[in-house]
């Protein structure tokens, strides 16, 4: 079957005909992590795949999470043994899958006067815990005294904490995450577009549904889909996609808000990432490069669910958390760096309370045959997407064979040990030694773009006798390599979820926007308005991630 090969905006016309002119056996309406995660199971299950996304891949709950694979250790709490047991479990397969973007990180778990933990219950949970998850023998926790805990961390408030518990979990980027399955399961041959919003179902005469309109937002056009089965998978807008289809009764989503501030490392110099409670609440503390993030709130959320702000309350709530946690450290609003707030999917039923809202995801079909998946966690893509095809293929007796995704390599990711990676990385900085960029940012590149990483040094170098300063060389080759390969097509895109710049790295964001907005103007040929627009949109991001509500 021919296909293109790259994930390129440059190549959306073929793309878009490709949609209109096969027939699919599977199209998904939503690109996060778990619409991706789909398309990925079915296509190396062999069926013909469509995935449309309305705007850009992770651009809704997948690109604003608090960035963590979780083994689930919270879930030990409300002794929800099979979520660990499987978090735990599908958490290695993801690192093993994608090296490059996920890192095993110490997390320090302090025992606070007061708390839910003592000595005794983290010890049980954090055993049961190595023992559901099947944590590895040199990944196993170990515990600390009030002593050696101020040594690990003399940030902590001494006349709070008791002791700690310090076990592995894995960060990750999780736009980033979303993005490389997608892009894999275009690799294999799934018809993937983004800005591509479904707008109606098509339905035969047994009124079934049979396809989608769709609208392109980039040339502003409609076309059609057609496909034996469609997987909503629009994560907290799965009920916009529902009512297109029929009226909603029964279970219905409910939204959870989150928020993550940022600070300069130096504001919060955490000797590792810490994970505390806070009157029942659980708080993490993370270092990433020269940032460290906090987070999160969890808060019901009914408002504009495209443009979600932090605001100043959820702000001080959790400067208040760190203050009573790092009595030393100084933090006020103005030290943070930037910002993100995000919601996700709960499952609701009529006369349930907040507090009694599953977590888990479940999968629920209308008399027209749309397939639904809601809730769910980053963690378990994988596992969501094999529950999906595996209800497909039962219903629809396809007998298609089991999932193939356990071992499968993503994009980027064709290393078979992290030594590898750090290898590679040494290998490229000396092939392109004469780009004069530092083994440190070579790395940083690594750990983002993994095993294509030689294809951005190579367009890099393609600016490299332009005359200009290599910070500003860097960021177009940048610009350009994920128009052509990781289907750009907006400032936002590019600035937030393709490289984090917008959440861990505002000053470069705002030394580049110029020279960057001129060169993306250039390649998608976009005119003045479109232009325009975008700088605005651009600043109003940036705006939102230092500026915070007032309730």
């Amino acid at each position: 079957m021919s296909h293109n090969h790259s994930f390129s905006t440059l190549h959306r016309d073929s793309t878009l005909h490709q949609l209109e002119e096969q027939q699919f056996d599977l199209l998904i309406i939503g690109g996060g992590i778990t619409g991706s995660g789909i398309a990925l199971d079915a296509i190396t299950r062999g069926l013909k795949v469509a995935l449309i996304e309305r705007y850009d891949f992770a651009s809704g709950t997948s690109s604003r999470s608090g960035k963590l694979i979780h083994g689930g250790l919270k879930y030990l709490q409300n002794f929800d043994f099979p979520v660990v047991k499987e978090t735990g479990s599908e958490r290695d397969i993801v690192y093993n899958n994608a090296l490059h973007l996920v890192y095993p990180i110490t997390m320090n778990f302090p025992l606070i006067k007061k708390e839910s933990y003592n000595l005794v219950t983290l010890k049980a949970g954090l055993t049961l815990y190595d023992k559901l998850a099947g944590v590895k023998k040199e990944e196993r926790h170990s515990l600390y005294g009030k002593k050696k805990t101020l040594q690990n961390e003399p940030l902590f408030n001494k006349k709070i904490v008791q002791g700690s518990g310090c076990y592995i979990e894995y960060r990750t980027d999780d736009s980033r995450l979303t993005l490389e399955v997608a892009k894999t399961a275009q690799e294999k041959g799934a018809v993937i577009l983004n800005y591509a919003e479904m707008t109606e179902f098509l339905k035969d005469e047994n009124n079934m549904v049979k396809g989608i309109v769709g609208r392109d937002h980039c040339a502003n056009q409609t076309f059609t889909v057609y496909a034996k089965h469609i997987v909503n998978a629009a994560g907290p807008w799965v009920d916009e996609v529902r009512k297109k289809d029929e009226k909603i009764t029964g279970k219905h989503m409910v939204l959870a808000k989150g928020i993550h501030i940022v600070f300069p490392y130096d504001k919060l110099p955490v000797k590792s990432s810490v994970y505390f409670q806070h009157n029942g609440r659980m708080i993490a503390v993370i270092p990433v490069g020269n940032r460290t993030y906090v987070g999160s709130t969890e808060s019901l959320y009914n408002k504009d669910m495209d443009d979600i702000h932090v605001h100043l309350s959820e702000v001080q709530y959790l400067l208040g958390c760190l203050k009573d946690m790092f009595p030393n450290v100084k933090l006020q609003v103005q030290d943070i760096s930037s910002s993100w707030a995000g919601i996700r999917p709960l499952i609701g039923e009529s006369g349930k309370k907040p507090s009694e809202l599953s977590r888990h995801d479940e999968i629920f079909e209308s008399n027209s045959g749309v397939v639904t998946i809601a809730g769910g966690k980053l963690t378990g893509y994988r596992k969501m997407a094999d529950r999906i095809l595996t209800y497909i293929d039962k219903k629809h007796k396809l007998n298609l064979p089991t999932t193939k995704t356990a071992n499968l390599k993503l994009s980027g990711s064709q290393f078979n040990n992290i030594k590898e990676l750090y290898e590679y990385a040494d290998r490229i900085h000396g092939r392109y030694s004469h780009l004069e960029i530092s083994q440190q940012n070579i790395t940083n590149y690594v750990l983002r773009y993994g095993s294509n990483t030689e294809k951005l040094l190579q367009t890099i170098d393609s600016y490299n006798g332009q005359q200009l300063k290599h910070v500003h060389r860097n960021i177009l080759g940048e610009l350009r390599y994920t128009i052509e390969h990781e289907m750009v097509s907006t400032l936002t895109d590019f600035y937030d979820r393709r490289t984090s710049y917008l959440l861990f790295d505002l000053e470069l964001v705002k030394e580049t926007l110029e020279i960057v907005t001129k060169e993306i103007a250039d390649i998608l040929q976009w005119n003045d308005a479109v232009k325009e627009q975008e700088i605005r949109q651009m600043q109003y991001q940036i705006k939102k991630a230092l500026h915070f509500k007032e309730d």
